[in-house]
């Protein structure tokens, strides 16, 4: 399946192919874990690394419709049942989307704190 990588390290998006394998995913994200950052109008599904900011050895991020995320991103496609797809949008509308820090940009411990501050528990 046709799928976006967006590279917080080179600053780039290409173009790749994941298989049926969820790991996949993982791999081209570099990362263990993933989570849903983000889903088009069309289906199209941003994944991104789910502990990017706990991770010391991710030291890049990206902003994707206004939000930052750390480490690397995978953009793919979705069907009508949630089974994983082609990609549907096209790669200029993704990099309409993305804002890539300046190369100088590194992620600190101090942002790290303030990222994971920033998240409230409520007990329901």
């Amino acid at each position: 399946m046709k799928a976006y990588k967006i590279d917080a390290t080179a600053n780039v998006i290409t173009e790749i192919q994941i298989g049926k394998d969820y790991r996949e995913i993982s791999q081209n994200i570099e990362c263990e874990l993933f989570t849903v950052a983000h889903t088009l109008p069309n289906g199209d599904t941003l994944f991104v690394d789910d502990e990017g900011w706990l991770n010391g050895n991710v030291t890049r991020a990206f902003k994707f419709a206004g939000r930052v995320f750390a480490g690397n991103g995978v953009v793919l496609g979705c069907n009508r049942v949630g089974e994983s797809a082609s990609v549907k949008t096209k790669e200029l509308a993704i990099a309409e989307l993305v804002e890539f820090a300046p190369s100088s940009f590194a992620i600190s411990e101090e942002m790290r704190e303030a990222a994971m501050s920033g998240w409230k528990v409520t007990m329901l």
